[in-house]
């Protein structure tokens, strides 16, 4: 929640705020004696749901019948059939319990491996494992891309930084521009901005894609769109607004009638398109127009006079409606 001097609030996600074109960085003040920050907080088997605990724990059931013969870790709780002939600890070694493991998961189907994450269970992996038990062997066995947090791009300096968002307020002036366009755009300010930064080191299309997404979001809106909204952001009538009162919030609409009208009584039929502005809180229409072919900005702009010009009250009306 950001609040400026005039006490307007907005509601802003944690995205926007650390992708911010004003975003600085403070120097890390670390005092003497004090430890050092933990970057991440360590996984726990709450950061997992319920399907990815049991894919844990099957695979943690393979390990542990390498290690012991029994896929519960425990003679005492054997399940039935167990111990299987090539995993009996009685006639077998620990690295032939772990070889049989291996073949065993080479020899499994194909969608079956990949579901469970057993595809790549090899010999060396048994040996990783080797050792952990409880909770420790079940995060071991969940797939670090679960619970793993995007560490950001190293690629991207405070020089690639700064031309994303030159590229991000070029575009905004422009049409519509492909992604390739954009990439193109982003090299062109490093060669003239930084021309000492080296060429090789500047990220790829695929991942200027993605920074950009991350950052921008996916966007798909047209760009005349995209500059009312930044302008209406900027004007501090974005966000969520309570209308109470007529008049508060008008919507503009234009669109093109299913039928053709005539000019004239002899004349040729024409496509029309009605433009409308509905008063949010009543309902109603204070002003509409119909305009032959495509509206224009001076058409809107009539509509608005329009709306703003006192029109006669019916009898009945009450303080409300004035």
């Amino acid at each position: 929640m950001l609040v400026d001097g005039g006490g307007h609030a907005e509601t802003r996600s944690f995205r926007w705020l650390i992708n911010h074109a004003d975003l600085r960085l403070l120097p890390a003040a670390e005092g003497p004696g004090r430890p050092a920050p933990v970057s991440r907080q360590p996984r726990t088997l709450a950061d997992l749901t319920e399907d990815q605990l049991e894919r844990a724990r099957l695979r943690a059931a393979h390990v542990l019948e390498a290690e012991t013969g029994f896929r519960e870790g425990h003679p005492a709780r054997a399940l039935p059939g167990e111990p299987r002939p090539a995993y009996d600890p009685d006639r077998t070694t620990l690295t032939q319990r772990r070889h049989a493991k291996a073949a065993e998961m080479k020899a499994m189907p194909r969608p079956e491996a990949v579901r469970l994450g057993l595809q790549r269970l090899s010999f060396r992996t048994l040996e990783r494992l080797s050792g952990l038990a409880g909770d420790s062997l079940l995060l071991a066995c969940a797939d670090g891309r679960w619970t793993r947090r995007r560490s950001g791009h190293r690629s991207v300096t405070e020089e690639v930084r700064e031309a994303i968002f030159a590229v991000k307020a070029e575009c905004g002036e422009r049409a519509r521009l492909s992604l390739a366009a954009r990439h193109r755009l982003m090299h062109q300010y490093m060669r003239e901005r930084f021309p000492a930064f080296p060429a090789e080191k500047i990220p790829s299309r695929w991942t200027f894609a993605d920074v950009w997404e991350e950052w921008f979001g996916p966007g798909g809106a047209r760009p005349r769109y995209g500059r009312t909204a930044q302008a209406a952001a900027e004007a501090g009538v974005s966000g969520r607004m309570v209308v109470h009162r007529p008049g508060q919030v008008l919507v503009l609409d234009s669109t093109p009638m299913p039928v053709k009208l005539r000019e004239t009584v002899f004349g040729d039929a024409v496509t029309a398109t009605p433009t409308l502005a509905l008063d949010l809180y009543t309902h109603g229409l204070p002003a509409f127009r119909l305009t032959l072919q495509s509206d224009t900005s001076v058409d809107i702009a009539m509509l608005l006079r329009d709306v703003m010009l006192p029109l006669p009250m019916r009898e009945g009306w009450g303080e409300d409606m004035e």
